[in-house]
């Protein structure tokens, strides 16, 4: 939606604002950039008929770095920052914000007590800030105030059907196996999932190319793993399903192949790509064998090669199994 900022309110806005809400406008535009990364889904072909924002809109408001970059959208396209941060915000209460959080966690070495209280502080201060357009907008011009809050109207509502929508119980999958992960175990698969995840779309490095292409690992099929990983503790049990399992499986490849071989360096992921120092193999109903302390490429290479074979061993006759070890294989032709 257009409308207008008087230039009394931007004069009047905090010497630092920028200051004030860089974090958030990272976080609420990293998210964002997620949510328009899959144009084909229903929400996004919802947010198209309500919003202009798009995501050469989320790019390049990603791209403010200062005060007056920032001051400068608000006297162009205040409308496009509004959405940007109630679309960040609603964005931040779904399965989207999952890959985003790990990414700032992995970033910022913080707890997850502390990442929740940084997403917590952000959407505070962004509905603040949209409160402050709107007491604005009321005060100056009724009519533009009413149109703006039947626009935010519409688009809680797009979220909620959406949210409506991917609660709705389907049919369980069979589960195929009982896993618990030690703290250095889940803290490694959660990484190699969110690597696989936060592979880039419009890469010239055939290796990645070649990992989009595996169905298991889309984006938008990992989404209910990564929320899954996200809520499980180490130690606690968890169940897989076949396709789940597989996507673990292939997933922790990936992330291994990543780390011994260049595409590590040529997707800058030198600080992204940290494993914890122990093998993985996950505990089972058979004991598995302890293994000592490693570190660095070792310890990664002993957590995938363990978990894999664990994979390999037990279920080694799954046409699923099978099939997903074809297409790793094929994958290192290209490293």
């Amino acid at each position: 939606m257009n409308f207008s900022l008087s230039d009394t309110w931007i004069t009047h806005l905090p010497a630092d604002i920028y200051e004030q809400l860089a974090h958030c406008l990272s976080l609420h535009g990293m998210v964002c950039a997620e949510l328009f990364s899959r144009p084909d889904s229903a929400l996004v072909q919802q947010l198209m008929l309500l919003t202009p924002v798009t995501a050469a809109t989320v790019a390049a408001l990603n791209g403010v770095q200062s005060q007056e970059q920032l001051i400068a959208a608000l006297r162009q396209e205040p409308g496009h920052v509004y959405d940007l941060l109630l679309l960040g915000r609603l964005s931040l209460d779904t399965s989207l914000a999952e890959p985003v959080l790990r990414f700032v966690r992995q970033q910022m070495y913080v707890s997850e007590e502390q990442l929740v209280a940084i997403k917590v502080y952000c959407v505070e201060l962004s509905e603040a800030f949209l409160a402050s357009v709107e007491q604005h907008l009321a005060e100056t011009d009724r009519a533009v105030a009413g149109r703006l809050g039947q626009h935010r109207l519409q688009i809680e509502e797009a979220f909620y059907t959406h949210s409506q929508s991917v609660s709705e119980e389907a049919e369980p999958l069979p589960s195929v196996a009982n896993v618990r992960f030690n703290d250095p175990q889940l803290q490694m698969v959660r990484l190699a999932v969110l690597l696989v995840h936060s592979l880039p779309t419009d890469s010239e490095v055939a290796f990645v190319q070649a990992v989009a292409q595996i169905p298991a690992l889309q984006p938008h099929n990992l989404e209910a793993l990564t929320e899954r990983l996200g809520a499980l503790q180490a130690g606690e049990q968890i169940t897989l399903s076949m396709p789940e399992l597989v996507q673990i499986y292939q997933a922790m490849q990936v992330c291994g192949l990543v780390f011994v071989s260049d595409v590590m360096v040529q997707l800058g992921l030198e600080d992204f790509m940290s494993g914890p120092p122990e093998a993985l193999e996950p505990t089972a109903e058979a004991d598995a064998p302890a293994r000592g302390p490693m570190s660095s490429r070792q310890a990664v290479g002993e957590m995938v090669s363990g978990f894999t074979e664990w994979v390999q061993t037990n279920f080694a006759d799954d046409p699923e199994v099978v099939q997903a070890r074809e297409e790793i294989a094929a994958l290192t032709d290209l490293i």
